[in-house]
């Protein structure tokens, strides 16, 4: 009975630090007060059982083999790493069912229809546009030819007058 009352009472002492007083800490004080508790309670451990450590000596005859046995280990799960990690990554891959293309002729044949009404109708529109402007060009040559006719007639009456009597807005 004496080892199970201190224990209780112990118990509860510290399930009210937890509930009541961690809660109010920063973390940085965690930290520090969980380190220091950890250093008292390895001291405590190392000086309780130090005798029996000193007296373990079956250990001794392995610290030669430490080493090896480290690099192997570490071998060891770099190979199992990489095996695990290009085994399992295969994707299953769902066979696609059979696509019938259909013939080349008679698959252009919409299209090269297509682009020759398109290559038609701009041809058309571009030789519209150009024989409109040759008739309004041609139009024009013919008006300058009759305004320098009649101006060149002007100034064979008339040996005043040193250029055109009327600009060629007011003859149109």
């Amino acid at each position: 009975m004496q080892l199970f009352l201190p224990s209780i009472l112990i118990s509860i002492l510290a399930i009210l630090v937890v509930i009541l007083l961690i809660p109010k800490f920063s973390p940085l004080i965690i930290v520090i007060i969980a380190a220091i508790l950890l250093y008292v309670a390895t001291t405590q451990h190392l000086n309780m059982f130090w005798d029996e450590y000193r007296q373990s000596t079956w250990q001794e005859s392995l610290k030669l083999f430490a080493p090896g046995i480290m690099i192997a280990v570490i071998v060891i799960f770099v190979l199992y790493s990489i095996l695990s990690f290009f085994s399992t990554g295969v994707v299953p891959i769902p066979s696609l069912p059979s696509m019938e293309m259909p013939n080349a002729s008679t698959a252009t044949n919409p299209v090269t229809a297509a682009i020759n009404t398109v290559m038609n109708t701009v041809s058309d529109a571009a030789n519209s546009a150009a024989n409109a402007v040759s008739n309004l060009t041609n139009n024009n040559n013919n008006n300058v030819k009759r305004n320098n006719q009649n101006n060149n007639g002007t100034r064979k009456m008339n040996n005043n007058n040193s250029g055109p009597s009327r600009s060629y807005l007011a003859t149109a």
